[in-house]
């Protein structure tokens, strides 16, 4: 009865062990450096600010390691104003015109 218990112990640390693992690697960021987010932002940028602090909260507990670009697609003045707020509040956002993509994607 007792060695049943122990493996019983055992066999479930173990299992718990290798599910905090494989949840670990599933969820850790990937290394490479050429990874990059786009997000395009078009007419007034109804979404942007909310796709932007999704991103950035991911950044902030460890899950993206990667630079977050706004690709300007047709920006209206209020759309371009709400891109450069974000980008003032967090560097680690970019705004780049869609005819210059190429040239980010491109860098390393």
């Amino acid at each position: 009865m007792t060695a049943e218990i122990f493996w019983t112990t055992v066999c479930t640390l173990g299992l718990a062990l290798a599910a905090c693992w494989f949840l670990g690697r599933f969820l850790r960021p990937i290394p490479c450096g050429s990874c990059r987010v786009l997000l395009s932002g078009r007419g007034d940028g109804g979404d942007l600010e909310q796709a932007v602090r999704a991103l950035i909260w991911l950044r902030s507990v460890g899950l993206l390691a990667c630079p977050i670009v706004i690709a300007d697609l047709g920006l209206s003045p209020e759309g371009r104003e709400l891109a450069l707020r974000l980008i003032a509040r967090w560097p680690a956002v970019a705004l780049w015109p869609a005819e210059d993509l190429p040239d980010f994607l491109t860098r390393t």
